[in-house]
């Protein structure tokens, strides 16, 4: 499958790296940047030799791209508020698209984007790489099916520091208009797990109750957030992201408790833990541990996911050609990726209203925010 990719940023490495793992079942044919010199940077840093490149175009406008080099797979890991319209151009030429999270900063372009897809027949999947990580999809299927009890509650921490450093380097970065905060850049994949893990039925959230706050950094959106999610089986959750903490210690956790049992997961310095326990608390960490090992073993894109462990976008890319091939949707398809941004946009409505907000949304932006701090 010949795969172009959109945006040779610092994210863009770890996509071009999976594309890489899967080289047997895509050809990677263009790589486009407004930068000249920002696609020779990623190609050295991937490792890509001369040889190699021989076959990549290098592009300046997606558009001349999608004539051109003809792509069946489009990447896009351009800044947040491009997303919809390089993604709806991608569509037209009836390639699918893989986007980096989140899908859109705009409800009515993510909905606009997957009615394009579905009817073209082509697939988006978004960058959720959460819902690759070792043992979550077997999780998911237990909490489904009841084996940890009725579930109670759940809470999830983003602790994901950044310094104004950071900030600095984009000019884009922070902006309601083409990036978002904490809770949308840094935060909506853990957002979306949670939610996964947690709400079983369609629009599973009945509503919203959060606040926003810019504390310390220069920017125009959010460095610190918090809600609390009720869902319409009664459970709750809270919500927790910021950009606040120590750059060098970032984390990301999760807890899920139900009548019988509880899992715990996480992020501490990018080394994982785990617990899971039984009603009686019992460690079912090894259990699962050798179960998801089996289950990896007996397929290509499993066995590949072990030996790519330090980048789930492995695994997004390996769930997405197979969706292709088997004609199914992917984990982290396009719907789920609306899902997740509906979320973060109730949190923002909530924040500014200093109300409850109830799901689903018709509409919302992130453009709805801009002078929030500032009044």
């Amino acid at each position: 499958m010949r795969y172009a990719l959109v945006g040779c940023g610092k994210v863009a490495e770890k996509h071009l790296k999976a594309a890489l793992d899967h080289r047997d079942r895509l050809e990677i044919v263009a790589l486009v940047d407004r930068d000249a010199t920002a696609p020779g940077r990623l190609l050295d840093r991937c490792g890509i030799g001369r040889k190699e490149r021989l076959g990549i175009r290098i592009f300046s406008d997606h558009r001349e791209m999608l004539r051109e080099a003809r792509p069946e797979l489009v990447a896009i890991t351009t800044p947040s508020g491009t997303h919809a319209a390089i993604g709806l151009d991608a569509v037209a030429a009836g390639a699918h698209v893989l986007v980096e999270k989140p899908l859109t900063l705009d409800l009515v372009e993510a909905d606009r984007l997957v009615v394009a897809a579905r009817q073209a027949g082509v697939r988006i999947a978004v960058g959720h790489m959460y819902r690759f990580f070792p043992m979550v999809a077997m999780l998911r299927e237990d909490l489904v099916a009841g084996r940890f009890g009725r579930i109670l509650f759940g809470d999830v921490k983003v602790r994901w520091g950044h310094g104004q450093d950071y900030y600095d380097q984009a000019s884009w970065r922070g902006t309601w208009a083409a990036d978002g905060g904490a809770l949308m850049n840094q935060s909506v994949h853990a957002f979306d797990l949670m939610t996964w893990l947690m709400g079983h039925e369609p629009a599973p959230i009945l509503d919203v109750t959060g606040t926003v706050s810019r504390m310390a950094r220069n920017i125009q959106a959010e460095d610190y957030g918090a809600a609390v999610l009720r869902f319409r089986s009664g459970a709750d959750c809270l919500l927790e992201g910021t950009t606040l903490t120590d750059p060098h210690r970032k984390e990301a956790s999760f807890f899920v408790q139900g009548t019988d049992g509880f899992v715990r997961a996480g992020l501490r310095k990018g080394i994982p833990h785990v617990e899971i326990r039984d009603g009686r608390g019992r460690s079912l960490v090894g259990k699962y541990l050798r179960r998801w090992l089996r289950e990896s073993m007996r397929t290509r894109t499993g066995r590949l996911a072990l030996r790519r462990l330090g980048n789930a976008h492995s695994g997004l890319y390996g769930d997405l050609l197979d969706a292709i091939r088997d004609g199914r949707d992917p984990r982290a398809d396009g719907v789920s990726g609306r899902d997740a941004l509906e979320l973060v946009l109730a949190i923002y409505r909530s924040a500014r209203t200093r109300l409850p907000v109830s799901l689903p949304l018709a509409e919302g932006s992130t453009r709805e925010m801009e002078g929030f701090f500032d009044a």
